[in-house]
Parts: structure tokens; sequence; C-alpha cells
């Protein structure tokens, strides 16, 4: 099977593309903006820009697109929300049609946040209701997808994190610690953090199973980012009296945020059991060290 993985350079896309390699799949990626040149079959691509979408979705011809781009920064889309319009609903739109043409299937990678967070441990069925229009540009990705397509999946995650990006919620609290930089962390937020090679693995199954619909594909566990935070300083023997629990309501966010966001994995279970959050950090923590 020839898996198209857009967004190969983020967060995500970069371990899919070498988990999808160790299971034998032809894996192609796209960059954006740049990427080292020395991966093969990668390819720049601008999601926004309809004709390039186009080019570069024909010239591969693959069977499933997995798409992982997205503004994610969910203040930088409330603060500039035509970007992230354009990225995050119109990119995905984008395609959605192209993939039409050549009959492939999509895989959307979409969040938590199309959800209010007044209930927590959302199934795929539950009423979606975004708080920022972050949440609301990925439901509008998401709505894309069904209306266009016949074949496809949507996976819905939530706080993405992950050795091979110094971008994300673990690596920033690993990083202040080992400064021994003290810092807030809200107690009053509950997620699903998701390892990334644990996300990858789901995605797998999801492929090798030839599944269709919605997936909540989400770390194993509802935890409060303070307690998750708690577990990473644990499993990396650093000082957690560094952290200092605060409420939401102490944020200067500029986007309002779920106070429960947390997914509902049974789905999902039955083809991939998630990892508990120790068992993932343990294996952060080993992942990290075969990179030093």
């Amino acid at each position: 099977m020839k898996v198209l993985v857009i967004g190969g350079s983020g967060l995500l896309g970069r371990k899919l593309r070498d988990i999808l390699l160790e299971h034998t799949y032809d894996v192609n990626t796209t960059h954006y903006p740049d990427y080292p040149t020395e991966m093969e079959k990668n390819y720049h691509l601008d999601i926004t820009m309809k004709k390039d979408v186009d080019d570069v979705i024909k010239k591969i011809k693959p069977d499933v697109i997995v798409h992982t781009a997205a503004l994610t920064n969910v203040d930088e889309c409330e603060k500039n929300k035509d970007v992230a319009e354009n990225i995050n609903a119109l990119g995905t739109r984008n395609i959605a049609e192209t993939a039409k043409k050549i009959d492939a299937k999509v895989m959307y990678v979409s969040t938590d946040y199309v959800f209010d967070g007044t209930k927590g441990l959302y199934k795929e069925e539950d009423q979606v209701h975004p708080l920022n229009y972050y949440g609301f540009t990925k439901l509008k990705g998401e709505e894309a997808v069904k209306t266009i397509l016949d074949d496809w999946i949507i996976v819905r995650t939530s706080v993405i994190y992950g050795s091979n990006n110094n971008k994300n919620f673990a690596r920033w609290i690993l990083d202040n610690l080992q400064r021994q930089k003290r810092i807030s962390i809200v107690n009053d937020q509950y997620v699903s953090p998701t390892l990334n090679t644990d996300l990858s693995e789901q995605i797998v199954a999801l492929l090798n199973s030839d599944a269709q619909g919605v997936f909540h594909t989400a770390g194993g566990e509802r935890i409060n980012r303070y307690a998750f935070s708690q577990i990473v300083a644990d499993v990396f023997q650093l000082d957690k009296t560094l952290i200092n629990a605060i409420n939401m309501k102490d944020m200067k966010w500029v986007a309002q945020r779920p106070e429960d966001s947390s997914l509902n994995i049974a789905k999902i279970s039955r083809l991939k059991k998630p990892y508990k959050v120790k068992k993932a950090v343990s294996l952060l923590k080993e992942e990290i060290g075969r990179l030093t």
C-alpha cells in the first residue's frame, strides 16, 4: 500500500513515517516550509495552494493519504483566524477534493478540542461544540472530509508529545525541570496525553484493518496536566517540587480551553490498546535515551 503522509516534518508525521516504514508500507511525505532534503520521497507542499495539492498528490498517486498538517497553536489560531481557516479548513478541503479525483482514502488527524469540555471521556458519537477557533477550524476540516469523500477515517487525538520534537508539552516540562526552572501547570484541565509513537501505532492498526469512520486515538488515561507533569518528573527522576499547581483562570490564554476534553478510547482499543501514562512516558524516556 502506498501512503502519503502530509505534514511529514511534524511531531506526528515524522514518527508515523518511521513506523509505517517498519511495517513495510511504501511511504511518501510532504513538508512545509523547510525540511532536510536527504529524506527519500519527500515533497514540498503548501496545502493552502490548491494547484500544488493537485500536482503533488496526482504525481504520487497514493492509496491512502494521512493528513497530519495543521496550525495547532491554539492562541495563534485565535489571533490569526484567516491563517487558521486557510490551513486547517481550506487546506483539508483541498486535500479531500484531490483525493476524490484519484480515489484515495483519507485519514484526517483531528482534535479533542472539537468538544466543549463539559463532559469528558467523549465518545465518537458525542455532540461536538468547539470553544475556540482552533477547534472550529479542525471541525470544518472534519466536515469537509465527511462531505467530499466516501472512504475516510477521522482520528481525534489529544496533547501529542514525543522525543523527535522539542515543541511539545512533555518536552517543555523536561526542558524546564532539567534546567532547574520553576514552572506552573494547571490542575483543573483534563486531557488524554498521547505519545506520538502510540498514536502512530494506532493509525497503523486502523490502516491494517481498512477501517472507516471516526475513532478517538489518544492516550489510555484521563489525567489533568499537573498530574501528568508529576509522572513525567517521577519517570525522569527530576525535582517535581519545581512544579506549581495553578488553575485555568490564572492562565493568560487568548483562546478559551475546554475543562475536560479527555477521550473515550474503547473503540480503538479493539484494534490497538493505547498506553497508560506511565508506560508512555517510560517509552518516551527510552526514545530520548536512544537519541543522545
